[in-house]
Parts: C-alpha cells; sequence; structure tokens
C-alpha cells in the first residue's frame, strides 16, 4: 500500500475511529472528532489537571492539521489564523460548535492533501500531523472518561 494511501487511511480512523471492529488507535465511535464533540463549551473552556483547556488543545491541533496541508501544497504556507490557542476561550455554544467545524475542515484538507505528490519530507511530515491528531484524540477521550459526571 502507497505510504499516501495509508496515511489517509490512518488519517480517517483518527478523525472517524475504524470502520471495523477495532482499530490502531480506537474503537468505533471514538475518533477524534466524536471526542471533541462530546464536550460542551463551558467543559471545553476549563483547564483539566493543570493541562491546557480542551479548547486549546483543539484549536492548537486544528493550526496544526491546517498549517501541515497548507505547507503540503505551498512549502512557504503560513498559518491564516492569527489566535493564539492557549488564550482562546469558546465564548458561548456557537464559538465552540464552529471550532469543532473548523477542525473538521482541517482534517480533511489534511486528507486532500494526501493525495498529492509527496516527496519524502512532505511524507514526514503528514506523518507527524496524523500522530500528533491520534495523541490529542487520545488525550480527549481520557479527559472525557475523568470528567465527574452529572
Amino acid at each position: 500500500m502507497p505510504h499516501r494511501e495509508l496515511l489517509r487511511d490512518t488519517l480517517r480512523e483518527v478523525l472517524y475511529g475504524p470502520g471495523g471492529l477495532r482499530g490502531l488507535f480506537s474503537e468505533p465511535g471514538q475518533g477524534l472528532l466524536h471526542a471533541a464533540h462530546a464536550f460542551t463549551a463551558a467543559q471545553a473552556r476549563a483547564p483539566h489537571s493543570g493541562q491546557p483547556s480542551v479548547a486549546a488543545r483543539v484549536m492548537a491541533l486544528r493550526h496544526a492539521l491546517q498549517l501541515t496541508a497548507a505547507t503540503l501544497s505551498d512549502p512557504h504556507a503560513l498559518l491564516s489564523d492569527p489566535t493564539d490557542p492557549h488564550t482562546w476561550a469558546p465564548a458561548n455554544d456557537a464559538a465552540w460548535r464552529a471550532e469543532l467545524v473548523a477542525l473538521a475542515g482541517a482534517g480533511q484538507a489534511l486528507y486532500d492533501a494526501l493525495y498529492r505528490p509527496l516527496d519524502t519530507a512532505g511524507l514526514r511530515e503528514a506523518q507527524g500531523a496524523v500522530v500528533h491528531a491520534a495523541r490529542e484524540a487520545a488525550v480527549l477521550r481520557f479527559i472525557l472518561d475523568t470528567l465527574p459526571t452529572g
């Protein structure tokens, strides 16, 4: 299987969960987008155990995915969103939903970029972004599991 096809399959699993019974990174319904959508805006704003808030994590990941997708097309691309993830917090549910839509769009942009011819450096950069997304999906699932019920 060519590298790009394997990366696309892996990215799809990271974003949406595996198509089968179990994947490399998660079980069905446990992808990054599912985990991120499980948080309310209030939960996303709150810091967790001295770590950055979920909102900060999601925006930082979105920036990473967007920048990777852009640089795979143009090595001189710059991030178009100047918002600092570590100081941003969704003011309301609509702002949080907009960030989640932007995260899904960034994942799709990287997926689309993996159809371009990529050199070794591009494949390495794309693989790093996919692994970063997989790690953040696991962190979000962990945070969800440790939130107080109710």
